[in-house]
């Protein structure tokens, strides 16, 4: 036999997104977006919220294993990309990515007040993936932002447009506000979802 027929490895099966994430997958540093390195010390600028919440299934049972992956813009609403390394509005302490796993279904994210990009309301891009499904892709948005009334996303929507809304509910936790956001995978009640979106 070869040394080419000896190390080949089979297809990967057809499958959605699971169960193929290792374990080293989650890392806790990820749940807080507030810090680019763990013990590297620096503070994202922004109003500091923690974004709670829970990963519902069509019978409102929480959907175990779930991986949740956010992608936010930073307090003054610029996004860490290649395309915009060089501005000066990059905040060196605030990456605007963060990923958990949510072993039980329920969630919870430390993180700053995105600010509005051009033409948006401040929003975070949520995308989750599970066993059974597909990638999928939501965006929040933050109650009493005046710019909502304007988003394009909230505005596609329609009457679904409230299921996107996270709720302040008038707690904070170490010095940040709370806000609850649940998204419902599939049934009444569902989370609008997209084929993708471009934050």
């Amino acid at each position: 036999m070869s040394p080419d027929a000896k190390n080949a490895l089979p297809a990967t099966n057809e499958d959605t997104c699971g169960p193929y994430f290792p374990i080293y997958f989650r890392e806790p540093a990820l749940e807080d977006l507030t810090r680019v390195d763990a013990g590297v010390v620096g503070q994202a600028s922004g109003t500091p919220i923690v974004l709670r919440g829970r990963v519902l299934d069509r019978h409102g049972d929480l959907a175990h294993g779930a991986i949740l992956e956010l992608w936010q813009a930073n307090a003054k609403g610029v996004y860490r990309t290649p395309a915009h390394g060089d501005d000066a509005d990059i905040d060196p302490w605030f990456d605007g990515f963060g990923r958990l796993r949510t072993a039980s279904g329920a969630y919870e994210f430390r993180t700053i007040m995105p600010g509005a990009a051009a033409g948006r309301a401040p929003n975070i891009t949520v995308t989750i993936f599970s066993d059974g499904i597909s990638r999928i892709v939501t965006q929040l948005f933050f109650e009493g932002q005046g710019a909502n009334a304007t988003d394009p996303v909230l505005l596609a929507v329609g009457d679904d447009a409230p299921r996107l809304i996270a709720r302040h509910d008038g707690r904070t936790a170490n010095g940040a506000e709370v806000y609850l956001f649940d998204i419902v995978m599939a049934g009444d009640g569902e989370t609008p979802f997209f084929d993708d979106l471009e934050s």
